[in-house]
């Protein structure tokens, strides 16, 4: 009994000796107030990825995700002419292969721009597709 009661204090003192201080001052908080976080994002997370892709479309290298990735961010964020511009080109690009999704959403875009008979046109191909 007297082995294991002096293993246990050897190993508690072992312990507290390799412990790590805290270097942390206290800081004393008045009552009532809540603390104010600090929050620093590094500097990689900043991308903006979709402006990006906009950078490399109006360049010319086109791809059926990237356009779809822009007119939907832009369509989200309710942006309905820059939209307008992006469907076209995606309907340029690849205009058998997509969903019927997106035949009403260049509709959408097309009526906010002023071009009514086209998104009439569009908005009958939705319903098409749709069935």
């Amino acid at each position: 009994m007297k082995k294991y009661s002096l293993l246990y204090m050897a190993l508690f003192i072992s312990l507290n000796i390799f412990a790590q201080k805290s270097n942390k001052k206290t800081e004393k908080v008045k009552p009532n107030t809540t603390p104010k976080a600090v929050v620093v994002a590094p500097a990689f997370t900043k991308i903006k990825i979709i402006e990006n892709y906009e950078r490399v479309l109006e360049k010319g290298y086109k791809s059926e995700a990237m356009l779809q990735a822009v007119a939907d961010y832009r369509y989200f964020a309710e942006d309905l002419a820059t939209v307008a511009k992006w469907y076209t080109q995606l309907f340029e690009f690849c205009p058998d292969e997509l969903e019927a999704v997106y035949y009403f959403r260049y509709a959408q875009s097309l009526k906010s721009i002023g071009k009514i008979e086209k998104a009439k046109e569009m908005m009958d191909l939705f319903q098409s597709k749709k069935m």
